[in-house]
């Protein structure tokens, strides 16, 4: 028993220092990145570009103006809407309100963007300490610490980092919820996945999708994922009620549509890219038609579905094709809306460039990204279908289909799964000890049947087969 013990504690040790060890490595990477990587439109507050810029006015309205707007500050008046989740921009707000400048005010953002993509990787590693061995989280560590995409997201205003945080940290809770059950620790749970979906409106759905996975596996009583599906919808619920008083076209719903429509069109990538770059005619066009799709969607849900199934009902095969791939897209390399690579929006000086110290780091992430797609699918399956009742591996499982199958229906590219991507090492982790494991008792199992027939082992490795006994006749030959 005292060796059990001693067996144990040095376990969490050595998980401890492996959280500790990859947290740090993440940090000086991520660290040197943003203190050395130049992100072009973000020069100041005038010419910060994309999604950045709305997340950038809502924390500015809320700090001057005390409303949740995504309206320019040189307006007389702001708007409320909800066209943008709240929980990045509240972010925002804080350290704005804390800061003196905007030069200040971005710097402190970066900064704390990679401490938070940091403790992504130790949070992560805990929450899987009971599912991986301790060489496995090592592994594990080190390719989350290292990750480009990883790496380069905090030096953008977007909300990815955040989003891979707070999964991460509601991962955290439910390891020990499942651990030691308790109502306030499924509570906790589910108020950790709520920060989530409030920072990201397609997870609002996760949290009762877990309660029902631990309920199905036997992972957990009836009672206790009940709070964990309820407490899960608490904010996101007090929120929808506030967006309930805003006008249809500044909602999340309309987002929703938005992207919706974008994902169901295969050439909206290229030609997003083509009309951005080169104004390219035709490509602004499908632009425009994209837009009457989402208004009519907007306006008459049942007519604008009905002009999309039109529309895909002309090229059924190529649009099944379509999207069959997204999933694959979804977890691929290169940045479809954006500069493209690793990167959202044009990034000079960055060490992952080539001829960069890090292009060697960037070019075998890029050539084990479709392997690590591989083991993740084999980790998942492998997870749903454990009969040892592994909570973690089956919440990471179920997380990472439920990603996949959402993104799969609505837009689906790279970035969306960059604060996902620590989840899929952990599966492909798990993925590839599972494949060892497997390999590894097959060929115990072939050791114990060639020592139990010797015979037969020495008429195999001859290529022959084993000479039939003589048939009993009573005659002595």
């Amino acid at each position: 028993m005292d060796n059990e013990k001693a067996v144990k504690a040095s376990d969490r040790r050595a998980v401890m220092l492996i959280a500790v060890l990859g947290g740090l490595l993440a940090l000086l990477l991520r660290w040197y990145f943003v203190t050395h990587a130049q992100v072009l439109q973000t020069v100041d507050q005038e010419n910060i570009r994309g999604d950045a810029v709305q997340y950038y006015r809502y924390a500015w309205n809320m700090v001057h103006r005390s409303v949740f707007s995504s309206a320019s500050p040189a307006t007389a008046v702001a708007v409320p809407n909800s066209f943008r989740d709240p929980g990045y921009p509240l972010l925002m707000a804080g350290v704005l309100a804390s800061t003196s400048s905007f030069q200040m005010f971005y710097g402190v953002m970066l900064l704390l963007q990679a401490f938070l993509g940091a403790l992504t990787v130790s949070l992560l590693v805990l929450a899987a300490r009971d599912w991986l061995s301790t060489a496995a989280l090592a592994v594990a560590a080190v390719v989350m610490a290292i990750w480009p995409h990883s790496v380069a997201i905090t030096a953008y205003l977007l909300s990815e980092t955040l989003v891979g945080l707070l999964c991460a940290a509601s991962l955290l809770t439910l390891s020990w919820a499942v651990r030691r059950p308790s109502a306030a620790r499924y509570i906790a749970t589910g108020l950790s996945f709520g920060l989530a979906a409030m920072t990201n409106a397609a997870l609002i759905p996760l949290g009762c999708l877990l309660a029902i996975t631990l309920y199905w596996r036997k992972l957990s009583e009836p009672r206790l994922v009940l709070a964990l599906a309820l407490a899960s919808l608490a904010l996101p619920t007090a929120w929808g009620v506030r967006s309930l008083t805003l006008p249809p076209s500044t909602s999340a719903t309309s987002r929703a549509i938005t992207n919706l429509v974008q994902g169901s069109w295969p050439t909206y990538h290229v030609a997003y890219q083509l009309a951005a770059s080169e104004g390219d005619p035709e490509s602004m066009d499908q632009l425009r038609g994209m837009q009457y799709e989402m208004d009519l969607l907007q306006k008459d849900p049942m007519a604008g579905l009905a002009l999309m199934r039109h529309r895909m009902s002309e090229l059924p095969v190529p649009y099944l094709l379509w999207y069959l791939g997204k999933p694959k897209l979804l977890w691929d390399w290169d940045i479809r809306i954006g500069q493209g690579d690793i990167y959202v929006y044009a990034t000079r000086a960055s060490p992952f460039e080539k001829g960069g110290p890090w292009a060697p780091m960037e070019a075998a992430c890029f050539m084990l990204n479709p392997i690590l797609m591989v083991l993740a699918l084999v980790g998942a399956i492998a997870a749903m279908g454990l009969r040892r009742r592994e909570g973690m591996a089956i919440a990471c499982s179920a997380l990472a289909i439920f990603v996949t199958l959402v993104y799969s229906v609505l837009q689906s590219e790279p970035r969306y799964s960059i604060p996902f991507r620590g989840i899929e090492i952990l599966l492909a982790t798990g993925g590839a000890a599972w494949l060892i494991s497997t390999m590894h008792r097959w060929k115990a199992s072939r050791d114990v049947d060639h020592a139990s027939h010797p015979g037969k082992d020495a008429s195999a490795r001859l290529g022959t087969k084993p000479a039939a006994a003589p048939a009993s006749t009573g005659d002595i030959p």
